[in-house]
């Protein structure tokens, strides 16, 4: 075994114990992890300030629209916008968990049809919350629901992932994608059933609400109108409808969007200056910390990735494997996509493993597309579980909850999703065997 290979499964293993037992701020192990791992592989300084560059360069652009967007949408609640939503929701929610829960699941889905995770969680979560804490359904519910939903349409030609991957393969992006479409129905299908057993277990743990409480919050809800002026709130919902249209429609760059799009409304809600100025350092104070954890993402996707710690990582993971399995390699790999992506992230995993597993596959006359396939419709589920992530923690900061109780509370039930949507490409022949 190489230097490299040990480090860097040295350093996974602390980074992995420490999340999970949540012993130092993520951030701080972004940074100093992958920063000792390379000095002891022998890099230099130096060397690390051109990688941790590159990275930091890499996280820019989302960076730049999470803040906006994160500003956008919290302006927008504190207008009145997402009362509206919630309203609209009730009107066909019923008093039993199972409604709320297939509830969340449709409207991520629907809002990850642009693409965005962080919109989903910015649009999804302040409009769902107050529903879950008035019937006592867990917030780690409610996350793991926004995490299917992103898992189950965020596969999209304008979205990240599938971008990522076509930048590797040089695929056809929409060959791929309707490929993918039957496999993002199971999805939905499996994210119901996952609904109906998660309603089972969330009424034993005394959530719910009985009718005639139901009745009374709904009513208390859809007759809260609060102090918002009508002719404000109506433009406030038009300039959301037409952010996301344009977003959707790829017309501007994201967050050149956002940008456009808070300025809009700072002047439309604030037009007295000093209110406005006021109003952007209080959401300064919520979204710093934010920014930082993508920051540090960057510093250690630069890092790790300009070193090849994680490129010997995947290549070991390859060689340990029978080779009288190599035309099922890809497969395998699929199969683990959940715990790689928590592990690595999707930059890692769609730069470095899925190379990889194209070429294994091209090496026993298996076809990109297919290896590509698998890849993108196990890794996408597991996406919101990976605190290397951003998007992650831009979610557990908006529930208040730790990264390591997401993870124990989710992986498992999202893990074989992902792999009952594998054997049903399998199955119905989108991936041959």
């Amino acid at each position: 075994m190489s230097l490299m290979l040990i480090t860097g499964i040295v350093m996974f293993i602390i980074l992995t114990w420490c999340l999970l037992k949540n012993k130092f701020p993520p951030s701080v192990l972004f940074i100093f992890l992958p920063t000792v791992a390379a000095l002891v592989c022998g890099f230099g300084f130096k060397e690390l300030g051109g990688y941790v560059a590159s990275g930091l360069k890499s996280v820019v652009g989302t960076a730049t629209l999470v803040a906006f967007s994160a500003m956008f949408f919290t302006l927008m609640k504190e207008a009145g916008v997402f009362d509206v939503i919630v309203r609209f929701i009730l009107r066909f929610v019923t008093q039993s968990t199972f409604s709320v829960l297939l509830a969340t699941l449709v409207i991520a889905s629907v809002c990850s049809l642009d693409g965005n995770a962080y919109a989903t969680l910015l649009v999804t979560v302040p409009a769902l919350l107050p529903i879950y804490e008035k019937m006592n359904i867990s917030r780690k519910t409610l996350l793991m629901l926004v995490t299917v939903g992103v898992g189950v349409t965020g596969i999209t030609p304008w979205g990240g992932s599938l971008n990522r991957a076509i930048a590797v393969t040089h695929l056809d992006i929409l060959e791929v994608y309707y490929k993918l479409i039957p496999l993002q129905v199971v999805l939905f299908v499996l994210g119901v059933v996952l609904c109906w057993y998660m309603a089972r277990v969330e009424n034993r743990s005394g959530s719910g609400i009985s009718k005639e409480a139901f009745l009374v919050m709904r009513q208390e809800m859809l007759a809260s109108t609060g102090d918002h002026n009508p002719w404000l709130l109506r433009a406030n919902f038009v300039l959301v409808i037409a952010t996301i249209v344009i977003l959707v429609s790829g017309l501007v760059a994201g967050n050149f969007l956002f940008m456009i799009a808070f300025s809009l409304a700072v002047m439309i809600n604030y037009p007295d200056a000093k209110k406005a100025q006021q109003k952007i350092k209080d959401y300064a104070l919520t979204i710093f910390p934010v920014i930082v954890i993508f920051l540090t993402i960057g510093v250690f996707v630069g890092i790790l990735q300009n070193t090849g710690i994680v490129k010997v990582l995947v290549n070991e993971l390859a060689a340990v494997l029978p080779s009288s399995l190599g035309p099922y390699l890809y497969v395998i790999l699929a199969a683990f996509s959940v715990p790689i992506v928590i592990l690595i992230g999707s930059d890692a995993f769609y730069f470095a493993l899925l190379p990889l597993a194209v070429g294994l596959g091209q090496s026993f006359d298996v076809s990109p597309l297919h290896v590509t396939i698998a890849m993108l419709i196990t890794e996408q589920i597991g996406l919101l579980l990976s605190p290397v992530i951003p998007a992650t923690h831009l979610g557990l900061g908006l529930l208040n909850l730790q990264v390591g109780e997401h993870i124990r509370h989710s992986m498992m039930k999202i893990w074989i999703m992902s792999v009952c949507a594998l054997f049903a490409a399998v199955v119905f022949g989108i991936i041959p065997v």
